[in-house]
């Protein structure tokens, strides 16, 4: 039986050419791959703007704080970010370590994904809904959740949405890639992904403001 190992760690000719491109050119960050990387991700993703980070958690952080700043969509520290228990802990780590608190909802047991259903009764059922200021749906391993019916839930109660498609890269929902698909998102390219790049995150957007 063949083993299928998490991040099986192989790089070719190609991959190490590049790289020694990088290095060559005296610019390991900020040079002209990280733009040329950024430009086309936006255009496979179908955003207007894709900005790299260091890494997925960093673009939750980075994304986060770009929306307490926002003099639109501005967010206040301290608000509720409804989100999954069932992702990575990056997720909530970064949520918190952004100032905003992770509020749990279930997950629908087929898909592993958390529902519309649950994000709106959560809501319904809270004291205070003026506490919440996102919902941060995570796509789980290539399939996407429900954004029509949770952009719908977020705009009726004033929420904001933000995906984490870090688990994600290409999915598409109703003929549109996740990343495209609310205000902002945010991607990982860590080994275990299916776009990988060692490390690395970015955030896709069409808001010239966040970007």
């Amino acid at each position: 039986m063949k083993k299928i190992l998490v991040g099986d760690f192989r790089i070719g000719e190609e991959e190490k050419k590049a790289i020694n491109a990088v290095l060559d050119s005296g610019r390991i960050s900020e040079g002209m791959k990280t733009r040329e990387f950024e430009t086309r991700f936006a255009e496979f993703i179908g955003t207007k703007h894709a900005v790299a980070l260091s890494s997925g958690t960093s673009a939750i952080i980075a994304g986060l704080t770009a929306l307490h700043h926002h003099p639109e969509h501005h967010i206040k520290k301290s608000t509720k970010v409804i989100t999954t228990p069932l992702t990575y802990i990056a997720t909530s780590n970064a949520i918190v370590l952004s100032g905003f608190e992770p509020v749990y909802v279930d997950i629908e047991p087929t898909t592993f994904l958390i529902t519309t259903e649950n994000i709106r009764a959560c809501l319904e059922e809270a004291k205070n809904p003026e506490e919440y200021s996102v919902v941060l749906p995570v796509h789980l391993m290539g399939y996407a959740c429900d954004m029509e019916g949770i952009s719908k839930v977020a705009k009726d109660f004033g929420l904001l949405t933000f995906e984490d498609s870090a688990q994600a890269h290409g999915t598409l929902y109703k003929g549109r890639k996740t990343g495209s698909l609310s205000l902002l998102a945010d991607f990982s390219f860590y080994i275990a992904h299916n776009i990988q790049a060692g490390e690395m995150g970015a955030i896709t957007t069409d808001d010239a403001v966040i970007a």
